[in-house]
């Protein structure tokens, strides 16, 4: 694999996790603010879930 192919491919992949982690807030941050509308109404178990990327590269 070139050299500018792997710095591409692990540009993207910081790129990629950024962009997770950027989502990921202002998910929370949206939850948040409906919250309390959330909680007036009846209680429902809401389902944890998370995702995780993982980029591999090989010489």
């Amino acid at each position: 694999m070139s050299r500018r192919l792997t710095h591409t491919v692990i540009g993207t992949g910081i790129a990629l996790s950024l962009l997770g982690w950027g989502a990921g807030r202002v998910g929370g941050i949206a939850f948040d603010t409906f919250r309390p509308k959330m909680q007036a109404a009846p209680k429902a178990a809401l389902p944890h879930f998370s995702v995780h990327l993982s980029i591999e590269v090989r010489p």
